[in-house]
């Protein structure tokens, strides 16, 4: 299991790059009226230095995406419900989120940061509605399948 949420964390951790650095070329704004790699608070952060604020978007939003994906894993402990395996890995993503957010300049302040935290944990809540409705479906179709087969093999002798 660790080999994989390892497979998944690096997965994370490039899509999140790309997706940080997307977001940042969609959001930042120069002085100059162009487009930035970087959130106007990193660029002042770095010095000014574009290089080195886009190496820190690059690195802050690849650990982001990366718990997000190694996060995953907690669906696959067994002995874990449901629930609380969608809370744990809603609580990692949510307490991440906020200081990456902040540092990060991805949101301006505290109530930009719950207003998405807030998004976020609906987000959840409605994935762990559709999955526990999913698994309810199976597992009541596994039953059926267990009681038709206990009928079948009562009737033979």
């Amino acid at each position: 299991m660790l080999k994989k949420t390892l497979k998944s964390a690096l997965i994370g951790f490039l899509i999140g790059v790309a997706i940080g650095n997307v977001i940042a070329i969609l959001t930042g704004k120069s002085d100059t009226g162009g487009v930035t790699f970087a959130s106007q608070k990193l660029l002042s952060m770095s010095g000014g230095n574009g290089v080195v604020a886009m190496l820190l978007q690059s690195l802050f939003s690849g650990l982001y995406g990366a718990a997000c994906f190694a996060g995953m894993s907690f669906y696959e402990a067994e002995r874990l419900p449901l629930a609380a395996a969608t809370a744990l890995h809603c609580a990692v993503i949510v307490f991440l989120f906020i200081p990456i957010a902040l540092l990060l300049g991805w949101a301006g302040g505290i109530t930009e940061i719950l207003i998405i935290a807030g998004i976020q944990i609906v987000v959840f809540f409605i994935i762990w509605l559709i999955m526990w409705s999913i698994y309810k479906k199976q597992v009541k179709e596994l039953n059926e399948m267990q009681k038709d087969y206990r009928q079948k093999n009562k009737e033979e002798p």
